[in-house]
């Protein structure tokens, strides 16, 4: 199994990563209109999901990207491979060359940045500029986007095996064991 620690890493800037940054639109929560078109807000929790609208005008409507919360639960990173619209309390960090493997794998490292910035030191535009993370490199010095879709999937891979388990295991006696 690969580990972390087979490989050299190196600093990148959010502007090297990624070809668009780009925050949402601000959406007054009672100009929302009840639809399912999920409204992805600066919570740290169900990938930032804080509503389901139908709003189609003056909204900005991203997918299979990360969303990265600027203020509220500053520094929560998410996947998102859904059509999204984003508050202006998300800017989303887009890449055409990745996939979700490498997506997941940056996402465990820019929600680090919750540690750095909180409700009155948010992230702006002009921090999300100068702000760097580490990622692992290649033997070029390039950034190893096979390592890193590799690495993801190999977890991916144990984790459905031992969710696998647990529901075998449970069907067969009937349960009475804890969720792994």
């Amino acid at each position: 199994m690969l580990q972390l620690s087979d490989r050299e890493w190196k600093p990148f800037f959010l502007t090297e990563l990624f070809t668009t940054i780009q925050r949402g639109k601000r959406l007054k929560s009672e100009n929302h209109m009840v639809g399912k078109t999920p409204y992805v807000s600066s919570s740290a929790l169900n990938n930032g999901v804080d509503n389901f609208i139908s709003n189609t005008d003056k909204v900005r409507v991203f997918s299979n990207c990360l969303s990265l919360a600027n203020s509220g639960s500053v520094g929560s990173s998410f996947y998102e491979p859904f059509a999204f619209v984003a508050s202006d309390h998300i800017t989303h960090l887009k890449n055409e060359r990745y996939s979700k493997y490498h997506y997941l794998f940056i996402a465990s490292i820019t929600n680090r940045l919750s540690q750095k910035y909180n409700f009155n030191r948010e992230i702006n535009d002009n921090r999300i500029s100068r702000e760097k993370i580490m990622l692992p490199i290649n033997e070029q010095g390039d950034l190893d986007l096979d390592f890193m879709e590799q690495y993801i999937k190999e977890r991916e891979v144990k984790l459905l095996q031992k969710y696998k388990s647990f529901i075998s295991k449970n069907i067969q006696t009937g349960g009475g064991a804890e969720t792994p």
